[in-house]
């Protein structure tokens, strides 16, 4: 294994190959959030109190925070390049394509559908696209790095990566020889 098929493909390889997923991502995605707070707001003030469904603007608006959550944490983790940004990754791309999906199929007239269907192909899918391309290169590394730690020592306990003991330290177990 080289160290080549830890990386990105060269369009993503703004840091020389040294990121799983670059910097950039976890500002656009939170950049995402912080828009999606005024639209938020936006939906709950001009959506119909009434609609087919009851609490509709609830409904939608509260959909609206759990994105915005997921693509706020996704971007923490990713920052911070944390590994559990895998799952954040997978969990917000899953939203994005869920918010598309209703989105269209609940819009009424040419022209919302026509507003949600370009807001599905030019912002949500593409998003949900990256995510869910974050979280296959983070899963990938794992299972790459994974052989690498277990035969260098490493184990995990109590789901956290554990160091192999240090043979320059002494024996803390005094039954031990």
């Amino acid at each position: 294994m080289i160290a080549a098929d830890l990386r990105a493909r060269a369009g993503f390889r703004l840091g020389g190959g040294r990121w799983l997923v670059p910097p950039w991502i976890a500002l656009a995605l939170l950049g995402c959030a912080v828009v999606l707070v005024p639209w938020t707001a936006l939906l709950f003030a001009t959506l119909p109190r009434h609609y087919v469904a009851n609490h509709w603007e609830v409904a939608w608006g509260g959909f609206d925070i759990g994105l915005g959550l997921a693509l706020a944490s996704t971007a923490v983790l990713v920052a911070r390049r944390s590994p559990f940004a895998e799952v954040t990754a997978t969990i917000t791309g899953t939203l994005l394509c869920c918010d598309a999906w209703f989105d269209v199929l609940t819009s009424r007239g040419v022209s919302d559908i026509a507003q949600a269907a370009a807001s599905a192909l030019f912002i949500e899918l593409p998003l949900a696209a990256l995510c869910f391309w974050m979280a296959r290169n983070l899963a990938d590394a794992m299972e790459v790095a994974r052989p690498f730690l277990q035969a260098a020592g490493f184990a995990i306990a109590d789901n956290k990566l554990v160091a192999p003991a240090d043979p320059a330290t002494p024996n803390e177990n005094p039954s031990a020889p």
